[in-house]
């Protein structure tokens, strides 16, 4: 188990440089930590009268030198972090990593949160020493996932990101949500600046799928149709008087009606055949696409119950979205089988995946 290398995903000088100022920083912050850790402990009593019994000098050199200036010595280190904080999202204006140039502070809200000399704030500093690991896992550069602490530390963040992406996920899909129900603007864009533009290619879908269903309906249904319209002949001729008398007629009565339905079947099977011919001609499919586009446009002017299923129709999207967002994807991880071999992190794959 050990640290894997890689400088060779290094581009010269700027990536080189930022490897550099990523590796002094954990150190720092890891110095800075474990000096704060150091004095909380030494504010114990017990702990202050057994260095003052068993290493006096050091005793009073940090009792007089560190402790007595210890909030000095913290507001050093956080001008160093407010310096690289300040040149990073400078960097980040730059390259335009972010949509705003104001989202930098947000999206690392606990590398501020972390500046802050007070108490519990400091602790946050761990934090950045997690992100400053896990981006250099990302680029490949260094890798972590052979030992305990790194494979804790790819795990855990990634858990954490999960978490606070899903929570703001589901919060910008329920106020999508609220908008389509309310009739907001966003149901008055998806239907101007979605459907509507779309409307020749929905039309030409729809023209194209019904001609070829029609077709494969027609070669797979003839002789059921052939049957039905046989049936349809025997019941008229049961169901009204003329058909009566003329069943009624000795020898000629029935060959006139078989007569009447050989002839409804094939004339029928005919009518049908010419119509799914013309439907499937691609010289009628202006026709077929004028007829639908006429159909959406008289559906659109009374459109209440249009609007109704599209709006019901993206609420159980919406809804089917939230629920996969809602898994809990790390603990799906944890639930497969132990015995199967774990694979190295991959940043190639990691990059492409994020």
């Amino acid at each position: 188990m050990s640290v894997h290398f890689n400088l060779k995903r290094l581009r010269p000088n700027l990536d080189g440089l930022g490897f550099l100022i990523d590796v002094g920083m954990i150190l720092l912050v890891i110095a800075n930590l474990s000096l704060i850790l150091f004095d909380w402990i030494y504010r114990v009593e017990a702990v202050q009268s057994a260095m003052e019994t068993y290493t006096p000098d050091f005793y009073r050199f940090y009792s007089d030198s560190i402790h007595a200036n210890f909030f000095e010595i913290d507001l050093a280190f956080v001008s160093v972090y407010l310096t690289e904080f300040v040149i990073r999202w400078a960097a980040a204006i730059a390259r335009q990593t972010y949509h705003r140039w104001f989202f930098y502070p947000f999206v690392h809200w606990y590398d501020l949160l972390g500046c802050i000399p007070v108490g519990s704030f400091r602790w946050l500093r761990i934090l950045r020493v997690v992100s400053l690991m896990y981006r250099l896992q990302k680029l490949g550069v260094v890798d972590f996932s052979d030992t305990a602490v790194g494979r804790a530390v790819i795990k855990y963040y990634g858990v954490l990101v999960e978490e606070i992406s899903d929570r703001v996920v589901i919060n910008v899909l329920d106020g999508a949500q609220r908008e389509i129900r309310t009739g907001g603007n966003t149901m008055r864009r998806i239907e101007q600046d979605v459907l509507a533009p779309r409307r020749e290619q929905l039309v030409d879908y729809l023209a194209g799928r019904i001609a070829d269903a029609t077709r494969r309906s027609h070669d797979q249904y003839r002789d059921q149709l052939g049957e039905y319209l046989e049936h349809l002949t025997d019941e008229a001729v049961q169901r009204t008087p003329a058909g009566r008398r003329l069943a009624s007629i000795p020898v000629a009565g029935p060959r006139a009606i078989a007569l009447m339905r050989e002839t409804v079947r094939e004339s029928g099977s005919a009518l049908i055949a010419q119509l799914v011919d013309d439907i499937s001609d691609p010289s009628q499919r202006q026709r077929l696409d004028a007829l639908i586009n006429d159909l959406l446009v008289a559906s659109s002017s009374d459109g209440r119950e249009l609007n109704q299923m599209v709006k019901e129709t993206l609420l159980e999207i919406l809804d089917h979205i939230k629920d996969q967002v809602a898994v809990q994807q790390w603990k799906q991880d944890d639930d497969e089988p132990t015995d199967q071999p774990k694979q190295r992190f991959n940043p190639d794959l990691h990059n492409r995946g994020a």
